[in-house]
C-alpha cells in the first residue's frame, strides 16, 4: 500500500484533536491507528499456523533492536516481517530502536549511515535527528538525503521528544509537518519537562492546520504500552492526546535478555497480567478488576481462550489488549465526527478524567507562543 496524500478532515478547536483522512492506492481511511508492531507480528504469525485471520491494521512497523553484547544492529527478522507487510498489503516502517543513551550520543554521521543502510531495505526511509539539531542543519541534510532516494522511496525524519534545541525545535516540526507524509517521533514517559514541551508544541502546530490542508502523518514510535505514571492509562491515548496518528510500542527483545528475565516475563501469573479495562479506559489487573467489577475481567476472558487460536496466556492478553485500545481510538473519532464535546466526553471514563485533569494537553500557554 502507498499513501498518496494526507488531508486535514476535521480540527476540533477546543481539544485540538484534528482527524485525518489518509488517501492510498488500496482506498481511504482516518488517523489514530495501532500500528502491527514486533510484538503483535508474531502473534499474527502463530494465528496463521492456525488458519486464522490478521489484524486489518494499514500499519506495520518492526522495531530493530541494539545488541549491547556485540554493540551493533541487529537486522534478524526485519526481511520476513517486510514480506509480512507486503502479503497484507500494508505500509511499512523499520526504525532502530534507540534508548535514551544512543539518543544522546547520535551525531550526523551515525545517523547518515543509519539512513544509508535502511534505504536498501525499505520505501520508507527513516532519518533519525540529532537532539541538538537546528532546522538549518537539517534542511542541508535533507535535501541530500532526498536526492539519493529512488523515485518509489520516501523520507521519514525521526524526531526525539526530547530534542534539546527547544528554539529549533519548532521549526524543524512545522516544516516537516507540511513537507513529510509521515514523521516519527520517539516518546518515553511523559516525565520529563522538556519532552512534555516539545510534545505541546507538536500538539499547537498540528492543530493550526485548515481543513482541506495536506498535512503529515505523527507516528509515535518506542513509547511505554502502559503509562505507569499516569494511572496505567495506554500510552497510545497518552500520546493521541498528543497530535498521535500512529502508534508503535516499544519493543522488548526477549533473545538480548537474560534468560531468568525471559522466564519470568513468560511464566506470570494470570493474576498479574495487566489487562485493558475499556470500562475504565485504563489498564488493570484482576485485583483491582474485583474492587471495581465485583469479579475479573482477566480471569474471565481467559476461560474463553481458544486453543485453536495459536497463542499462550501472555499472547492472548497481548491480543486482546491491542483489539480494545484501537476500539477506544475508534471511539475518539467516532466522538469527533459526531460533533459532541470530546473532553467532556472523555472526562466520563476514570482512567481517561484522571490523565486529561493531571497532564491537560489542552492547554493554550504553548500555543501563545508559537
Amino acid at each position: 500500500m502507498e499513501i498518496k496524500e494526507v488531508k486535514v478532515e476535521l480540527v476540533d478547536k477546543e481539544s485540538r484533536f484534528v482527524i485525518k483522512r489518509i488517501i492510498t492506492d488500496n482506498g481511504e481511511f482516518f488517523n489514530r491507528i495501532l500500528s502491527v508492531s514486533n510484538g503483535i507480528y508474531s502473534c499474527e504469525k502463530k494465528r496463521l499456523n492456525h488458519g486464522k485471520s490478521v489484524l486489518s491494521s494499514p500499519f506495520q512497523t518492526f522495531h530493530i533492536n541494539w545488541d549491547s553484547k556485540e554493540e551493533e544492529w541487529e537486522f534478524k527478522g526485519l526481511k520476513k516481517a517486510k514480506e509480512h507487510s507486503e502479503k497484507y498489503n500494508r505500509i511499512f516502517i523499520p526504525y532502530k530502536q534507540r534508548n535514551e543513551g544512543l539518543w544522546n550520543k547520535l551525531n550526523w554521521n551515525e545517523t547518515k549511515k543509519d539512513f544509508q543502510e535502511l534505504k536498501s531495505k525499505s520505501k520508507l526511509v527513516p532519518y533519525c535527528i540529532p537532539l541538538n539539531a537546528s532546522f538549518d542543519e537539517w534542511k542541508i541534510k535533507r535535501e541530500e538525503a532526498i536526492k539519493s532516494l529512488e523515485k518509489n522511496q520516501k523520507l521519514i525524519p525521526i524526531f526525539s521528544s526530547k530534542h534539546l534545541n527547544i528554539d529549533e525545535f519548532p521549526r524543524l516540526v512545522k516544516y516537516e509537518l507540511k513537507h513529510s507524509q509521515l514523521i516519527g517521533i520517539c516518546s518515553y514517559g511523559m516525565s520529563n519537562i522538556i519532552e512534555k514541551t516539545n510534545l505541546s508544541i507538536v500538539n499547537s502546530l498540528n492543530s493550526s492546520f485548515n481543513i482541506g490542508d495536506n498535512i503529515s502523518l505523527i507516528v509515535y514510535l518506542d513509547y511505554n504500552k502502559i503509562l505507569t505514571n499516569h494511572s496505567y492509562i495506554a500510552g497510545s491515548f497518552a500520546y493521541c492526546c498528543f497530535a498521535g496518528d500512529i502508534f508503535s510500542e516499544k519493543a522488548h527483545f526477549p533473545r538480548t535478555m537474560s534468560p531468568e528475565s525471559v522466564e519470568n516475563m513468560m511464566n506470570k501469573k494470570i493474576s498479574d497480567y495487566f489487562l485493558y479495562d475499556i470500562k475504565e479506559k485504563k489498564f488493570t489487573k484482576s485485583l483491582s478488576q474485583k474492587e471495581w467489577h465485583g469479579f475479573s475481567l482477566t480471569d474471565n476472558f481467559m476461560e474463553k481462550i481458544a486453543v485453536s487460536e495459536g497463542l499462550n496466556s501472555y499472547d492472548s492478553i497481548r491480543w486482546i489488549n491491542h483489539h480494545l485500545q484501537q476500539q477506544d481510538l475508534n471511539l475518539i473519532n467516532k466522538i469527533l465526527l459526531s460533533k459532541r464535546n470530546v473532553i467532556e466526553t472523555m472526562k466520563n471514563y476514570a482512567g481517561w478524567n484522571v490523565f486529561l485533569n493531571k497532564v491537560n494537553p489542552i492547554s493554550n500557554e504553548i500555543q501563545r507562543t508559537l
